[in-house]
């Protein structure tokens, strides 16, 4: 048996489909609209922005990879970070990604997906005679937090015998309010506070932390995409994603999203 040309094929084939009624499609499928997110963009090494003015970091890189698992292209909107959770509440973004803590307070106005890292609060003061060595010498003792953080709220619950400071009046960095005595401690996120440490000699951490957080993103209350979220987050759980990129940008959660306690942790923090 002969076979006909490839050019008399196609002409066969067309000529069956014009017979059948039916077309052939060549329209590519429309692009999925963009995930849009908004970021402080201003807490690394989990999100900050470059020189050339490109978002990087650690939550960077996982909601990319979230984009992918999703179809869905990033698009980052940077706020104020008093402006992140009206953001969701409101729906004007799809998602915040901001190394937010999950509390009852929050869940009353918006969802939060699972966890996605896993901190503890720190505390650090300054390395002097006389200074806090345990949370106990905080009563009665200053100890600044910023204003409407997850670091404010510890403070008020875990130290209510220690005169909370929520406001920088003084515009003052933290170490510099530290050695002046401005306050006496500093509530703020693990990474922050090891970084801090690292950078000022004469400041330390106090071997206590103040409670657990978890590290989640947020979405407007009853928005279906939270569902597909906490199914992309897992698989990135599973596949390794999450644990390589910690390792990636020298983070160590206290825990892992699903609960389990890594080996060699050591503890971190939220805001």
């Amino acid at each position: 048996m002969r076979l006909l040309p490839p050019c008399l094929l196609a002409v066969a084939g067309a000529l069956l489909a014009a017979c059948s009624g039916t077309t052939v499609d060549s329209t590519p499928p429309a692009p999925r609209p963009p995930l849009v997110v908004a970021s402080d963009l201003d807490n690394p090494p989990f999100a900050w922005v470059d020189e050339q003015g490109r978002p990087r970091g650690r939550d960077v890189e996982m909601m990319e990879a979230l984009g992918n698992l999703l179809g869905r292209p990033i698009d980052w909107r940077r706020m104020e970070f008093v402006a992140l959770m009206p953001a969701a509440q409101s729906g004007a973004v799809d998602v915040v990604c901001a190394t937010l803590g999950i509390t009852p307070e929050r869940s009353e106005f918006v969802d939060f997906t699972r966890p996605y890292f896993v901190t503890e609060i720190a505390v650090v003061t300054a390395e002097r005679p006389a200074a806090p060595g345990t949370l106990a010498d905080l009563t009665g003792r200053r100890v600044a937090a910023g204003a409407g953080t997850t670091s404010e709220r510890a403070v008020r619950q875990r130290l209510p015998t220690a005169r909370g400071v929520f406001e920088n009046e003084t515009g003052a960095a933290a170490p510099e309010r530290l050695q002046s005595g401005e306050v006496d401690a500093v509530v703020m996120d693990g990474p922050a506070a090891d970084a801090l440490v690292r950078k000022n000699p004469g400041l330390r951490r106090l071997p206590e932390s103040l409670g657990e957080e978890r590290y989640a993103l947020v979405l407007r209350r009853g928005d279906p995409l939270r569902t597909r979220l906490d199914e992309a987050l897992a698989e990135l759980e599973r596949d390794g994603t999450l644990r390589r990129l910690d390792a990636q940008f020298g983070l160590k959660a206290a825990a892992s999203p699903d609960g389990t306690k890594p080996a060699g942790a050591t503890p971190a923090g939220a805001r």
